[in-house]
């Protein structure tokens, strides 16, 4: 259907005695067409044009949209727009659009206005006077290269791993003195020689044993991993692809969240999780023994 197909109605009743729905009613049956034609040509939902010819012109959610379909609408049955437009403003007795008055600057603004303009003056003058001296003040002078070059080339203080010793040695004649060395420093892996006959070999040599741990990560996996001292080695999740190697003292307790992601090597050599040790997919094993 073209709108050009569509002609102004003829109704032996006059425009003037008409609503806007009547006229709009009376034009679409005059050619004749249904609502629902209407509404498919216009893309207009069928509830705003039955409210349109019922002069229910108050349901629309704003004048704005009552306006827009009248227009659409009256244009598609070829009535005038301006025509319809006002009658819809006679009919929903719409006052005209107050004008705003426009009030005339007094004195007191115009005095308001000087003081913002001079105000605005004593700012960018200010600004100016901040940005010239910034530029204008001396730069820090550098340090020369001949006292740099005597700083850097002033030879360290040498100090010898007997005058280091010496003080925390004291020697009687007879006896020979052994200065004492702090196991947890030195590490596990220094072997202490015995002096003299009084020497005594431990007892269990095993919790003394220090090995080379290395976890690779296949997959995520939460770990933790402690020695003989109770110390955590590794507490946390390893990320897939990353491998961590330390070295600790046995027993060592080892706990695997995924242990069919890790890869778990000792001394070198790889060392699977224990088959008895898992639950499903968790593992918790101590690993008590050098030789691996």
């Amino acid at each position: 259907m073209s709108r050009d197909d569509l002609q102004p109605a003829s109704s032996e009743t006059s425009d003037d005695e008409l609503s806007i729905g009547q006229r709009l009613r009376a034009a679409r049956e005059a050619h004749p067409l249904t609502l629902t034609q209407i509404a498919a040509e216009l893309r207009i939902e069928l509830k705003f044009l039955t409210a349109l010819e019922e002069d229910r012109l108050d349901e629309f959610p704003a004048p704005v949209f009552t306006k827009g379909y009248l227009k659409q609408y009256g244009g598609l049955l070829g009535l005038d727009e301006g025509d319809l437009l006002a009658q819809y403003y006679r009919q929903v007795d719409v006052g005209e659009v107050p004008v705003m008055q426009i009030r005339p600057i007094r004195l007191r603004d115009e005095d308001q206005i000087r003081h913002w303009i001079a105000a605005g003056v004593v700012l960018v003058l200010l600004i100016g006077g901040l940005v010239a001296w910034w530029l204008s003040r001396p730069s820090a002078e550098p340090v020369p290269v001949e006292s740099a070059g005597a700083l850097l080339s002033e030879p360290p203080i040498e100090t010898s791993v007997e005058d280091a010793v010496a003080p925390a040695m004291v020697l009687t004649p007879g006896v020979v003195a052994e200065p004492e060395i702090d196991p947890d420093l030195v590490g596990p892996t220094v072997e202490q020689t015995a002096v003299g006959p009084a020497a005594a070999v431990p007892e269990d040599p095993a919790p003394g044993v220090t090995v080379q741990v290395e976890v690779g990560f296949l997959e995520d996996c939460w770990t933790e991993i402690s020695d003989a001292r109770g110390e955590r080695l590794f507490y946390g999740l390893g990320s897939a692809g990353a491998r961590s190697r330390f070295g600790a003292r046995l027993p060592i307790s080892i706990f695997f969240g995924n242990a069919s992601g890790v890869e778990l090597t000792v001394n070198g050599e790889s060392y699977p999780v224990p088959a008895g040790s898992r639950q499903g997919n968790l593992a918790r094993f101590v690993i008590a023994d050098s030789g691996v």
